[in-house]
């Protein structure tokens, strides 16, 4: 008897710390996703206090295409960007990329997402058309529906970013971004 009570409380224990121990639940899956984004981009960098030094251009773009979460708190997303500069650069243009990411989620319901590599893409149209491009990172954070249908994310602090062109042109940037992303299947 007091071995079987022994086994039960051992048992017990295990199973909740095993509980409790447990990693957050994982995204996986393919979601849609739309967004737009506003970036500062100066051709000179960027001041500690984050001001553009001069030259620098604004840019808008709006997104959209898929993410694809592996399950295992890696993924990938590709869309299509369609945008406008203003300032000394001015120009219209669209383009296609595709960019591998690392996420966590926390218990809270919350999700933070980071490059993996760089994002790689290809201009299809405008002044930059038939250029290629990478850009060195991109960190979000974002928000779980409880029924893991919908994902909200956006960029929550100021970070600086490279945009590396292959005709060796560098655009340091600064950029908010937002996403809704919504699940394809179930």
């Amino acid at each position: 008897m007091r071995r079987t009570s022994l086994c039960l409380i051992l048992g017990v224990s295990l199973f909740w710390a095993g509980i409790a121990g447990a990693a957050p639940p994982q995204l996986k899956g393919e979601y849609a996703f739309t967004g737009e984004a506003t970036c500062t981009t100066s051709l000179s960098g960027f001041n500690a206090d984050l001001t553009p030094k001069n030259p620098w251009f604004l840019q808008s773009f709006s997104v959209q295409g898929v993410w694809t979460f592996n399950g295992d708190g890696t993924g990938s997303r590709e869309g299509r960007s369609v945008g406008l500069s203003t300032g000394s650069s001015p120009g219209v243009g669209s383009e296609d990329w595709l960019a591998p990411f690392g996420y966590t989620v926390g218990p809270d319901g919350t999700f933070t997402t980071w490059l993996t590599s760089p994002l790689t893409g290809t201009v299809l149209t405008g002044p930059r058309a038939g250029q290629t491009f990478t850009i060195d990172k991109i960190d979000l954070t974002g928000i779980i529906s409880k029924d893991k249908k919908s994902l909200t994310i956006a960029a929550d602090e100021p970070q600086i970013e490279t945009v590396t062109y292959s005709d060796g042109t560098v655009h340091p940037r600064i950029c908010h971004r937002s996403r809704v992303l919504l699940r394809l299947e179930e």
